[in-house]
């Protein structure tokens, strides 16, 4: 089965080229990042956006595609992409789609480095630099995150010192990865209990050797991969967010279950953070899953609106 994606047209409707540059991290390999800055001559933020888990490059998303549009309206931002270590570039199909079959693969550089603590290091590691070196930003930092990028984006936006808004897109974040894994697999109420003991025995055995050279569901899921998400509860940091946080999750979300979303909601009660739940009808695991182009577009605007801190 293959799954088709839109790769990210680069470079549209940029208001500056596109920068690339690599930096290292504290062992001396190395971090690509995406930079995109408006042509103001004012200091503004820096909206970071980080993709899911899939081992291809986060720029082929097409959230990233959108944003390159926005950079330069009414309340101009640079768009930052810290790229996943190691990307695979997907093949391209006639009609010039990505197609991911069965035989892509992850490079090693991807397995080695790709866990959701050390993607949060890799993107503190990129913010540490830019406080240095950027003399264009005003040290804000707005946080998109989607699916694994949701949990990675939680974290960054808890560490990080000056977070002023979060929106965080088909994560959970309310419940453990492995009780969320346990009730998508074993669905099937006739194979409940032999599913529920095969899989809890799974995630023991990843607990016990968390690689980076076995995987379970897809290449790109390592057990060190799976072992950074299994016991995570983002609510527990969540809780603590000092900057208005959206979630947004679908109903339909078969890849994520959106039970952990709802718990997340019920979390946030009584925290003081600002705080807005939105569940989609009808939409899968992705902003992109909707039925409609025009509820694509509004969720988009909605969610860059939510960071630009226009929350009414």
């Amino acid at each position: 089965m293959l799954l088709t994606l839109l790769p990210a047209a680069a470079g549209a409707g940029n208001a500056v080229p596109q920068e690339r540059f690599q930096i290292l991290r504290v062992d001396g390999s190395p971090l690509q990042v995406h930079l995109q800055r408006p042509s103001t001559q004012g200091k503004v933020p820096l909206l970071v956006y980080i993709d899911g888990s899939l081992c291809i490059p986060s720029t082929y998303n097409q959230s990233v595609a959108w944003l390159q549009t926005r950079l330069q309206e009414e309340s101009p931002f640079a768009l930052a992409v810290i790229e996943k270590p190691g990307p695979t570039n997907p093949p391209l199909n006639k009609e010039g789609d990505i197609e991911i079959g069965p035989e892509f693969k992850c490079s090693e550089e991807f397995r080695r480095y790709y866990t959701i603590e050390q993607r949060v290091l890799d993107h503190l590691r990129v913010l540490q630099h830019l406080n240095r070196k950027a003399a264009w930003w005003n040290g804000e930092l707005l946080v998109w995150g989607f699916s694994d990028g949701g949990r990675i984006g939680a974290q960054l936006a808890a560490y990080y010192p000056n977070t002023r808004s979060v929106a965080l897109v088909g994560f959970g974040g309310g419940s453990t990865m492995a009780d969320s894994m346990e009730a998508m697999v074993c669905a099937v109420p006739e194979k409940h209990a032999e599913c529920r003991a095969a899989t809890r025995a799974q995630m023991d055995e990843i607990r016990k050797a968390p690689v980076p050279t076995r995987d379970w569901m897809g290449e790109s899921n390592t057990y060190a991969a799976w072992a950074s998400r299994l016991d995570a509860v983002e609510a527990n940091l969540l809780r603590d967010l000092n900057a208005p946080l959206l979630v947004v999750h679908g109903e339909r979300d078969l890849s994520v279950p959106v039970a952990s979303a709802r718990r997340l909601a019920e979390r946030m009660k009584g925290s003081g953070v600002v705080f807005r739940y939105r569940e989609v009808p009808a939409m899968g695991h992705s902003l992109w899953g909707t039925p409609t182009a025009k509820e694509t577009e509004a969720l988009h605007q909605d969610i860059l609106a939510w960071l630009l801190g226009k929350q009414g």
